[in-house]
């Protein structure tokens, strides 16, 4: 008899510890956004024309109030016009995404290939607030955004 109860014991001293462990997890991987400045947006807060400025060239961006985006890349090796449809993916705990389908992908230049290619696929970019406006993250490691211009 006394056995039972004090594994009945260890369980139950034990459990509170479990669940604060999984809960104190739980905030601190999503902590409501991985990446700072992450944020929620609906398509009113993010149809307009965007800026990347790159290295080598620059790439526009206009996301569209039905649904359709254009994109223009200007650089030293293409020029590419692209246009296509765009939504927004949310996430429970790490803000919105905004999603080009089939969008107009050039690969970066390297040392042992200087002719970027162009490809097409499907483009997520989460929604951030940078200095009070909506930017959205090209490749948030390189420090890529698109800015709005308007």
């Amino acid at each position: 008899m006394l056995r039972p109860l004090l594994l009945k014991r260890a369980v139950m001293a034990t459990l509170p510890g479990v669940l604060l462990g999984a809960a104190l997890t739980l905030v601190g991987c999503s902590g409501g956004s991985e990446e700072e400045g992450r944020i929620r947006v609906t398509p009113a807060q993010i149809v307009g024309a965007y800026e990347l400025k790159l290295d080598q060239g620059a790439e526009r961006l206009e996301l569209k109030a039905d649904g359709t985006y254009t994109q223009d890349t200007v650089s030293q090796t293409h020029s590419v016009h692209h246009t296509g449809q765009w939504h927004i993916r949310k996430h429970f705990f790490d803000g919105s995404e905004v999603i080009l389908l089939d969008a107009a992908i050039i690969s970066s230049a390297t040392p042992s290939n200087q002719n970027p290619q162009v490809g097409f696929g499907e483009l997520p970019m989460y929604a951030h607030e940078r200095s009070g406006r909506v930017a959205l993250a090209r490749n948030e490691v390189a420090d890529w955004y698109y800015e709005r211009t308007h």
